[in-house]
Parts: structure tokens; sequence; C-alpha cells
């Protein structure tokens, strides 16, 4: 069994979606779709393994970690019974403002965050062991973030990101590049380092993850009727997506979410 909560933040709003707390059964093995967004993960120990298609089988992650953007499934499970993760999901395009580093850095991967902000770490680990409830937590969590703050301006990347949402992953990299008055490879440079994958990559995530709420909210439709609702020009190119990134082919996956 594996319980999740979810929490909506206060002060950094404008930046995080959510905080969430996963509740692991022993071994209880997980698969996490790409969502388009980094996150940041408080571990109660380092007794998670992970699995992804970049590594040989299961490698122990870091206690507290970045984890960038994916553009594949990943498998999670605890070693030991009542672990918890605490994660906490950027909006599209925000972790900018508070991760130095270009964030391509990151991608289809996760790095241990003293490598990011040092000794600092140590004082926000410390207070988060004391503290006895989730939302006193998030609140040490949200403080810290806040003093890591980047005060950076809205940028041609970011439009090019709210146009890729708006669109549901279905626009041309190529027109997204002339939209925003950049070459092509300009773009996909400024793209990556600010955004933290490839347009083309991040747009394929975004079509995938509106497939999977969709599957999530109807498994009874056909694959017919959902890539008309997607807007997929045929069924092949919706398959090749779905198992591109979920590993899965979306007939396995209805029958799965069913059982």
């Amino acid at each position: 069994m594996m319980d999740i909560q979810h929490y909506q933040p206060s002060i950094l709003s404008r930046y995080i979606n959510k905080f969430y707390i996963y509740r692991f059964g022993e071994n209880i093995d997980i698969q996490l779709f790409p969502k388009g967004v980094f996150e940041i993960v408080f571990q109660s120990s380092d007794c998670f393994l992970q699995n992804t298609s970049y590594s040989s089988g299961w490698k122990t992650r870091p206690k507290d970690f970045i984890g960038g953007l994916h553009n594949k499934s990943y498998h999670v499970k605890s070693s030991n019974k009542d672990n918890y993760c605490m994660v906490v999901e950027f909006k599209p395009h925000a972790a900018k403002y508070f991760i130095p580093q270009h964030l391509h850095d990151f991608q289809n991967n996760v790095i241990d965050i003293f490598e990011i902000w040092g000794d600092s770490v140590s004082e926000l680990s410390q207070k988060l062991s004391s503290e006895k409830n989730d939302q006193s937590k998030i609140q040490c969590i949200e403080s810290f973030l806040l003093g890591k703050y980047i005060d950076r301006k809205y940028s041609a990347i970011d439009k090019a990101v709210n146009l890729i949402l708006d669109s549901k992953g279905f626009i041309e990299v190529n027109k997204l590049a002339k939209n925003i008055a950049f070459s092509n490879a300009q773009f996909t440079k400024r793209f990556n380092e600010e955004v933290g994958i490839s347009p083309s990559q991040y747009c394929k995530v975004i079509r995938v993850r509106n497939t999977l709420d969709i599957l999530a909210g109807n498994t009874q439709k056909s694959l017919t009727e959902i890539t008309g609702q997607l807007g997929y020009f045929d069924q092949s190119h919706f398959i090749k997506d779905f198992k591109s990134v979920t590993g899965r082919s979306p007939k396995t996956f209805t029958h799965l979410a069913q059982i």
C-alpha cells in the first residue's frame, strides 16, 4: 500500500504547484510518468531505490535531491516499510527561479541538493527532522526556497512554454522559434538551458501527459476516440508517442488501469 497526500503552497504559490507526501509500504514498486516539471524530493531515509531506462537496474537515490525533467517513465520503491518522501512540484518553467545551474544538466537525472546549495542544506535537514507535522515541514521548505530565490525576468522561452501548454504539445518547434524571433538552433539551446529538455521532447511529454489524464478519467474510450480527442493526425503517431514515454502501449495501460 502507498498513501499520497497533497498540500497547496502558501508563500511560493506563484512558483510551486503542490507539495506531495508519499508514504510507502515495503518493496512497493510504483511507476512514475514524466510531468514536464522539476521536483525537489526530501526522503525520510536513503532506503529508496530507482530504476530508469538510462540506469542498469535498481540504484539508491540521494536522500534529498532535485529531479530534472524526464522523457521516459521510471520506477521507485522503498526497501523499508513506513518510509515517506516529500515532493516539491514546481510549476512549468518555474524551477529556474531557484536553481542557479542550466537546467539541462538535470535531464533524466537526480542530483543531491547539497551539490546545489551546500552547507545551508544541513540546517534545513535538521529542521525537517525536528518538525512533527507535515505543514510545519512544508513551511520550513518554503522558507528555505525563498532564501534561494533568483530574480529573473520573464523571457521569450517562458512565452514558448506557455504556447506549448496551451496547444497541449501540438505545435511545431520551427513555429515556436519563429513566434519568438529565434533561429531554430538558438531556440533549442535556450530552451534546453531554461526548461531542462529539448523543445521537441517537451512537446511530446506534454502530449502524453494529457493522454494519461484522459485515460485516467475514462478507460472505456477506444483508441480511435482518444486519438481524435487529443488532436493526433493518426493512431500510429499516438501509439508511438505513448510507448516512447511510458514504455507501454495505450491498450496495455488502459487494461492495467481497470484491474
